[in-house]
């Protein structure tokens, strides 16, 4: 079965998901895209560019759909495939699965699984188990499938009663222009960490693993890029334990030059506490960058360990120490085998590969009769 008309509902634009779209929209003769908000406060203090190059339609909510202009868009479109970015993260995007409900449209679910470590308030969580959540196994009964970021997206549908053949395991891509750098000193081995300096990130994990290493004589050097409210406690740390010729806090860069630094790394450390997905884990792996990964997160899928990355037990210190180590401890050459694994997998979630895939689960998820599709990154 062809699809000739898709609307994809996200939470903001982004140059994540742009590349997918971009890509996508030759299997169709009609892709949208329907944005929450034009953009995230939060994510442009982080260097993010909303400025995206689209060749698809876009619009966003609030300013080219009021409430009664969205109802009329999606009856007008009851006959298109609705791929819906969450569940209830987004309120809006409640009222439209209510809708395609109601008018008997094809639709499916794009989603991460919710944070174990948000908090919430005595009586959110209350709405949520007794309210929120059964009236949301409710509305997904009628839903076609289920686009799981990672394992831990498959076991959160898989908790809410879907049925696994209707799960389809997804993540996010982007494409990367890979750029081979020569690390100047090559004794020197360069680390980097990217992403928001906050606790959930596990970063202070991070430091603390690489002031116990440094009392090694292993020489490294690591590049935090990014911004949050730890950076003055993190600034502090780095005084006080005297690493500042080992740690340099690099600080916001704009999300069109973060490649440069990552590809200039031997190694990227992603020491999340819990994390859905994990962007610059791809970015890292097309640009032929190891990964040093917890196991808390969903790219974990893609790090084969000790082959083109290293999993550590996620929020332990002594894991992320042995890891590190153990890595900081591999001859050049070894380095390099495991440079050209990570570069290997970055080929299997390119942007015309994981299009082509999610071309194909959309069709199985309407004519279920062919065999299941496979994530081109898990099929060895």
């Amino acid at each position: 079965m062809n699809v000739t008309s898709i609307h994809i509902w996200m939470n903001i634009p982004s140059f994540h998901q742009n590349d997918l779209f971009n890509e996508l929209i030759k299997y169709c003769d009609k892709l949208e895209v329907i944005y929450a908000h034009k953009y995230d406060e939060n994510r442009k203090l982080q260097g993010w560019n909303f400025e995206i190059s689209q060749n698809y339609s876009s619009k966003i909510i609030g300013e080219d759909l009021n409430i009664l202009a969205l109802i009329k868009y999606l009856f007008n479109n009851r006959k298109s495939v609705h791929v819906i970015n969450g569940i209830w993260a987004e309120p809006s995007f409640f009222f439209v699965i209510i809708l395609l409900n109601i008018f008997g449209a094809n639709f499916l679910i794009y989603s991460e699984a919710s944070l174990t470590t948000k908090s919430r308030t005595f009586i959110k969580k209350m709405l949520l188990e007794f309210l929120i959540r059964p009236f949301s196994k409710l509305l997904i009964i009628r839903a076609k499938g289920f686009l799981a970021v990672s394992v831990l997206g498959v076991n959160y549908f898989q908790s809410l009663g879907v049925c696994p053949r209707k799960i389809y395991r997804f993540g996010y891509f982007r494409n990367i222009k890979v750029t081979i750098h020569k690390n100047i000193n090559v004794q020197i081995i360069e680390l980097i960490f990217v992403g928001q300096l906050i606790e959930l990130k596990g970063i202070i994990t991070l430091l603390e693993a690489i002031k116990i290493i440094s009392k090694n004589d292993k020489l490294f050097h690591l590049t935090i890029v990014g911004t949050g409210k730890l950076a003055p406690f993190l600034a502090n740390f780095i005084e006080k334990n005297q690493l500042n010729k080992l740690v340099t806090l690099q600080g916001v860069v704009s999300s069109d030059k973060v490649m440069n630094y990552i590809q200039k790394a031997d190694l990227l450390i992603f020491p999340s506490i819990c994390d859905g997905w994990g962007m610059v884990v791809n970015e890292a792996l097309q640009s032929h960058i190891p990964v040093l990964i917890s196991d808390q997160c969903g790219a974990k899928e893609l790090i084969k360990h000790e082959h083109n990355g290293l999993i550590f037990k996620g929020k332990d210190l002594n894991s992320l120490t042995e890891n590190l180590l153990k890595f900081l401890g591999l001859s050049i050459e070894k380095r390099e085998i495991m440079k050209n694994n990570a570069g290997e997998m970055g080929e299997k979630i390119a942007i015309p590969v994981v299009s082509n895939y999610l071309r194909l689960c959309i069709q199985h998820a309407l004519n279920p009769i062919n065999p299941k599709p496979i994530a081109p990154w898990l099929n060895d």
